[in-house]
């Protein structure tokens, strides 16, 4: 019987070198035959379709933390934006702070408005070049993600609590690492994505094996039949999640090897 391998990219599938080992492609050409894979990313559509060129497959993929969903022939399967009016104030609200970038995806655009601090955001395999972000210019339609980066963790923790206490029903706020603050709809989710994916197929999420390290992961790891969290996890998704597997990290080709003893040697 197919089942379905979720995935996440940075941190997860990923070297922290954002680089996909041979090993890893191997494993995962040797069971794409018989199982649907998902790419399940915060990355932008344009960088996740690179990914999947380089592991040579056909994936599903969850995109933006579930803004953008593309099935296995890349047609969009589900879309959906933040509100104008919130995608408006979360670009105002730490615009002038100079400890954190301001960042956002729109439709095929990436735009940020400090380009001074060193974030280390997918320094490499991105598609995109960033444009600068000007209030007074940006259209709000087809904002699908908003985030913020910056080293000062704490601060992006403050920043976490105020989006929530202003914007909470109407958000999911996420850290995809912990210098990174993910902003999309309330609608949206890697877990959401994966209920459709799992819908469509016609197959229960009790044969979804997903893999993750972030916040941003929670709900498609909770929702899985099998979970599996990378030994570089943040620490927070290991908390609240403690009956997944910890396996081993991405450096070491965790995801890859936890395959090979799943499906390959039995």
């Amino acid at each position: 019987m197919p089942q379905i391998i979720a995935v996440d990219l940075d941190g997860t599938l990923l070297s922290s070198q954002n680089k996909v080992t041979k090993y890893t492609k191997k494993i995962i050409n040797s069971l794409i035959k018989k199982n649907f894979f998902v790419i399940a990313s915060g990355r932008h559509y344009l960088d996740v379709i690179k990914i999947r060129d380089i592991l040579n497959i056909k994936s599903f993929m969850i995109t933006s933390n579930g803004a953008r969903i593309y099935d296995l022939n890349n047609k969009l399967i589900f879309s959906n934006d933040l509100d104008e009016d919130v995608a408006l104030e979360l670009c105002q609200i730490v615009y002038k702070d100079e400890d954190i970038i301001t960042q956002t995806y729109q439709n095929n655009k990436w735009y940020i408005n400090n380009n001074k601090i060193d974030n280390n955001f997918c320094p490499t395999l991105t598609s995109l070049q960033y444009e600068h972000l000007n209030l007074e210019d940006l259209q709000l339609n087809k904002i699908n993600k908003i985030f913020f980066t910056s080293k000062n963790v704490q601060k992006l923790y403050n920043l976490e609590k105020q989006i929530t206490t202003l914007w909470g029903h109407k958000v999911n706020i996420s850290f995809s690492v912990p210098g990174c603050l993910e902003v999309v709809s309330s609608k949206t989710s890697k877990g959401r994505g994966l209920k459709l994916i799992s819908r469509l197929l016609n197959i229960s999420l009790k044969y979804c094996y997903a893999f993750g390290d972030g916040m941003n992961d929670e709900d498609m790891l909770s929702i899985s039949g099998q979970a599996y969290i990378m030994k570089n996890a943040d620490v927070r998704l290991k908390n609240v999640l403690p009956n997944a597997k910890i396996i081993d990290s991405n450096d070491n080709n965790g995801v890859a090897k936890c395959l090979y003893k799943i499906f390959i040697k039995k």
